[in-house]
């Protein structure tokens, strides 16, 4: 595709009309959604994510990817910001319009991306799904927490790349760098071919967050279930276990009998082998 041809001129641009940008999710895979962050809500999570990488970094416990980029695991157990944005209604809107209401959250990670990083393979972020599907089955939406440009690494597009027929990537589609400035959201189908993009600046980090997200039958990519702060497991938390999978959705992750309700903390006492008087026995 040539992104110069007159087809093309009216790729996404930075909007916070929502009509505008789900019109543009649904046709080129992609929106971008002007303030999506509120003023303060932008200064609270940038200021969380550069404490928490310069924390990690600190601690030794710092991971980089191709030794250059800061990512950032894991941000539900990272602080209470990241668990607001994970509830953000954007993310209601945006992911229910893609994966339908019962979507669940993927991962919630930060990409800071150096000076001098080399751009990332593309890629789509249903990959590991081994063939095409007519509807995405997981979702992504890059919170900007500075200025996108394609100077700095601004994450790199194959628009329309979404509709093609077959499931492999080839690594000469061409791409374009989303940009947009700081507070906005990219929201992209998981089928569209991306990657992050080269930060060729002399010394500026751009931090995003990654919300990832995925059909409630697709298998999440954090594994909250073993590595949730069990302190998070609390009613008063309904809404945030629910998004995370805690809950049976289509009789998918329940214990025991198909008939059970939306279950929010671990079974203390699951049912184990018994003998026919219903006495438990050792087996």
């Amino acid at each position: 595709m040539d992104l110069n041809s007159t087809a093309s001129r009216s790729l996404p641009v930075p909007t916070v009309d929502r009509i505008i940008a789900r019109n543009d999710l649904d046709t080129f895979g992609y929106c971008i959604v002007r303030d999506a962050l509120s003023p303060d809500q932008l200064e609270l999570l940038r200021a969380r994510v550069v404490a928490q990488a310069a924390g990690e970094v600190a601690a030794g416990l710092d991971w980089r990817d191709s030794g250059t980029n800061q990512r950032v695991w894991m941000l539900v157990n990272k602080g209470q910001a990241f668990r607001d944005l994970i509830l953000h209604p954007l993310v209601d809107e945006m992911m229910g319009h893609l994966l339908g209401k019962d979507f669940l959250l993927s991962s919630a990670t930060a990409n800071i991306a150096a000076p001098g990083s080399e751009p990332m393979y593309l890629h789509t972020d249903q990959g590991y799904v081994p063939f095409a599907t007519a509807k995405p089955l997981v979702a992504n939406i890059a919170w900007m927490l500075d200025d996108f440009t394609e100077e700095n690494g601004g994450t790199r597009l194959g628009p329309r790349s979404h509709m093609r027929e077959e499931w492999t990537v080839d690594q000469t589609t061409p791409t374009l760098a989303a940009a947009g400035p700081a507070g906005s959201a990219l929201v992209f189908d998981g089928r569209l071919i991306h990657g992050t993009g080269a930060n060729q600046t002399i010394a500026t980090l751009r931090h995003a967050i990654l919300t990832y997200f995925c059909r409630p039958f697709i298998r999440q990519q954090e594994n909250f279930f073993l590595g949730l702060n069990s302190e998070l497991e609390t009613p008063d938390n309904a809404p945030l276990l629910k998004r995370l999978g805690y809950t049976i959705q289509h009789g998918l992750g329940r214990v025991e009998k198909p008939t059970q309700t939306g279950v929010l903390s671990r079974t203390m006492a699951p049912v184990g082998p018994l003998d026919a008087q219903g006495q438990p026995i050792v087996c």
